[in-house]
């Protein structure tokens, strides 16, 4: 394929649009194999679909393109001439002058008009020239390569397409398979009741769509299966009793009424208004230090999806995420967390990696966290605070996890206790430590149920977070000779009392004249006693 060629190429597969045209042509692809058919094979059907378009268009001009431009003949006006050098360009021929050039001898200039509107000058009648004697690759070896476009524009196309087929209602999906609404088997609602019985007595599920479809009894001929199977999905999915909760390439069922309520209903220590974007005003080191807080709700979700998969990862427990028995889910975690197209809620499973205990968990996707490891912290002795590995597995809905290793003994770290009249006090206290832990936001909750009933109480309050900051500050100050206090210090003692992202905590402090900062992320209240 000559450079001309090559550019054309290039730019028509980057710059493709899903039209109505290629929708139909697949619905009906779908509709004569009658077979559900995966995203990647329809953006393979659609390459072929448009190759086939290309070809015919490619012939059509060919047969009109005229005489092939060379130096050495001549051309009447009125000719239709093509230019290989040109990208393969047509123009028609529209004056003959003489040539004037002594080195060169005598020679025509026949001026063109392109189909744009352009017009060019050529030389003609000129025996001696390298164009004359120029190959010109065959038609046949121009023709591209559906593998190679796949290869290089496959993940641009897949976005367009998946976009292009949720804004059409021909074709229905379960998680990335699409099929003819048309070509639907009606399951019945007395399967749909029979799936309920089943789910319900294997404790809500989660159920493989094999295994359930054993279950039901649903069979159909060979040649019918998928579809049978596809139909089954498709009517579980429309009724508001399942929930489907496998990740990528894994179909699973749950009952919807069994999942926890902690997956129906975010804790209240996680619970948030909305997400906080980190700003694009920060400073390098102001953004990295609010990034590295690994905080869901400094993340948008195309932050999140948008990372690449690693082994294992670090994940630092603040208050809200120990106190529910959770994990947050942001760029860092989710580089080894399961990830799905569709399903809302993941059922998971995390296995201890020294006492290979199985622990049930569940991602949910909608709120951005992971729910379900309140016992395994107790076991633990974790506090805020404290450092745990996860690492993925050969099975996307398993990973391993673990503890910072660290020997037990006592430390001296921030300990939160609450006095007679219900407020908060901070005090360096030794405590013993089961785990390793970042000693910024290490905290010790001795009274957790004092703790949980300030929650409550303050669900019907609507505080100020400048007057929590303050008083936070205050008694974070009197741990350190300087009174000052670290931003990150901050971070994890006012999430001991309301959820706040660090990017709110950010703006709460930039914006007040009464905190000044001082360096280093340090801050200090010109006037302690002041609130």
């Amino acid at each position: 394929m000559g450079s001309g060629d090559y550019n054309a190429w290039k730019t028509y597969w980057a710059n493709l649009e899903v039209t109505a045209s290629d929708l139909q042509q697949l619905a009906n692809y779908l509709f004569e194999k009658e077979e559900p058919l995966g995203v990647d094979g329809l953006v393979q059907v659609l390459i072929n679909q448009r190759l086939t378009e290309r070809e015919a268009e490619r012939k059509s001009k060919l047969e009109t393109a005229g005489e092939v431009y060379l130096p050495s003949n001549s051309y009447e006006v009125g000719t239709k001439v093509s230019f290989p050098e040109y990208d393969r360009k047509q123009a028609n021929v529209i004056s003959n002058r003489p040539g004037e050039n002594v080195a060169i001898g005598d020679f025509t200039v026949t001026e063109v008009e392109f189909e744009d509107g352009t017009r060019s000058s050529f030389a003609t009648n000129l025996p001696n020239h390298a164009l004359n004697t120029k190959v010109y690759k065959s038609n046949d070896e121009d023709v591209e390569n559906p593998v190679e476009i796949y290869n290089k524009y496959a993940p641009a196309l897949r976005t367009k397409l998946r976009k292009a087929l949720e804004n059409q209602s021909e074709l229905v999906r379960i998680a990335d398979t699409w099929f003819p609404r048309s070509l639907l088997i009606d399951v019945g609602k007395g399967y749909l009741n029979l799936a309920e019985a089943i789910l319900d007595s294997h404790e809500g599920g989660p159920l493989g769509i094999e295994l359930l479809m054993k279950e039901l009894e649903l069979n159909a001929e060979p040649q019918n299966q998928k579809l049978l199977e596809f139909s089954l999905n498709y009517a579980l999915q429309e009724d508001p009793r399942f929930d489907e909760v496998g990740t990528t390439g894994e179909i699973s069922w749950f009952l919807k009424r069994l999942e926890p309520e902690s997956v129906l209903e975010p804790p209240i220590y996680i619970r948030a208004n909305s997400i906080i974007p980190l700003a694009d005003y920060l400073g390098e080191e102001s953004y990295k230090l609010l990034y590295d807080l690994d905080d869901e709700l400094s993340f948008t979700n195309d932050e999140i999806d948008e990372v690449d998969r690693v082994d294992s990862v670090t994940i630092t427990l603040t208050y809200p995420h120990w106190r529910s028995g959770s994990i947050p889910v942001t760029p860092n975690s989710n580089r080894v967390l399961p990830s799905a197209l569709e399903s809302e809620n993941i059922k998971i499973t995390f296995i201890d990696k020294q006492t290979q205990q199985r622990i049930s968990a569940w991602v949910v996707r909608s709120h951005n966290y992971v729910v379900g490891l309140r016992e395994w912290f107790e076991e633990k002795n974790l506090i805020p605070g404290s450092n745990i590995e996860i690492s993925a597995t050969k099975h996307p809905g398993t990973m391993l996890i673990s503890a910072e290793k660290k020997r037990s003994n006592k430390e001296w770290i921030k300990t939160v206790l609450i006095g007679a009249d219900g407020g908060l006090v901070f005090a360096l206290l030794r405590q013993p430590i089961y785990a390793g832990f970042n000693e910024r936001m290490a905290i010790a909750i001795p009274d957790q149920d004092g703790l949980d009933k300030i929650w409550q109480d303050r669900l019907s309050r609507n505080i100020p977070i400048k007057s929590d900051v303050f008083r936070m500050m205050n008694e974070l100050s009197k741990l350190n000779s300087q009174h000052h206090v670290h931003f990150i210090d901050l971070y994890a003692a006012i999430n001991v009392i309301r959820r706040t992202p660090p990017m709110e905590l950010f703006e709460t402090l930039s914006s007040n004249p009464e905190i000044v900062h001082v360096g280093d992320h340090y801050y200090h209240l010109v006037d302690q006693g002041k609130e």
